[in-house]
């Protein structure tokens, strides 16, 4: 088994990488090739014989091929680890005098978002003061962007950008554009039609496996055969995070029931894993939920 197939644990030696960052001396003919270390990986000054130790539980990628070499722990995708500029789907726990104390996901510790970090309005005008803060109710689900992850995860930071992102359930009869719309790097949403002006209908958070979320994510992958197909049936609205959470709206709560069924019934199934990639077993799941 290579060592890129071992499952490494944090705090296991990785003399293998050693090499990589000051090549023995006797052969001059090795020109030194400086490491670049990614998620996962740190230097230890105290262990100088290997000096670079893991802090993530996973596997090891190294890409050697290239001028400067790359090495980073890439975790089980069934838990999602914060990475700078994700978009993400949090749930408000309480608030402070200066920010909000968000739930990310059920097994991390909360994380927050400064009051300055917040975009109040469309105009852009951004809460610096305590008495210009956004008031939101506890268990509100907002919309954000990884702004600062602490190399331990000792503190995890998002921000509200711009009015593309914000408080979800409030705002969907309000700005039903920034969920129409769909944008490569930003947005992780999908619009099928304008669903507003229901305030009988009570939008719904799904929570998917890392592997579903990437699929809903790409902008090239079998997932948007899914996405296509369940939009045919029914209209719908969704916001994608990358912590695996999915806000989902229709113009109807039987609708919304129908278009959580197809993504949970199609995650559980894990239908990626068939040889089209899922596309047929798409349209059976979505065919059987919303009628033929």
């Amino acid at each position: 088994m290579s060592l890129e197939d071992t499952i490494i644990l944090p705090g296991d030696p990785l003399p293998q990488l050693t090499p990589l960052i000051s090549p023995p001396q006797e052969d001059p003919a090795i020109k030194p090739r400086a490491l670049r270390l990614g998620a996962g990986l740190t230097l230890s000054p105290s262990t100088s014989s290997t000096p670079i130790l893991p802090y993530r539980y996973g596997t090891l990628s190294l890409t050697t091929h290239t001028k400067r070499p790359t090495a980073s722990i890439l975790s089980t995708p069934r838990h999602y680890h914060p990475t700078p500029n994700d978009p993400v789907l949090v749930t408000l726990l309480r608030t402070t005098a200066e920010q909000f104390i968000v739930q990310l996901t059920p097994y991390t510790q909360p994380a927050i978002i400064p009051f300055e970090n917040y975009i109040i309005n469309n105009a852009g005008t951004t809460a610096s003061a305590r008495k210009s803060r956004p008031n939101l109710p506890i268990g509100a689900t907002i919309y954000a962007r990884v702004s600062v992850v602490h190399k331990h995860l000792e503190s995890i930071e998002l921000t509200v950008p711009d009015p593309t992102y914000g408080e979800v359930i409030s705002q969907k009869n309000t700005s039903t554009a920034q969920k129409t719309s769909k944008s490569k790097d930003q947005s992780g949403t999908i619009g099928a039609a304008s669903v507003a002006n229901r305030a009988e209908v009570t939008p719904y958070i799904l929570s998917i496996s890392q592997v579903m979320t990437r699929l809903l994510l790409a902008e090239e992958t079998h997932g948007k055969h899914l996405l296509s197909a369940v939009a045919a049936k029914v209209p719908f609205e969704m916001v994608v995070g990358r912590n695996g959470r999915v806000w989902i709206d229709a113009a109807t709560q039987k609708e919304v029931i129908k278009v959580v069924r197809c993504f949970k019934e199609f995650d559980e199934a894990e239908a990626w894993n068939e040889e089209d990639g899922g596309v047929i077993k798409g349209r059976e799941i979505v065919g059987r939920v919303c009628g033929r």
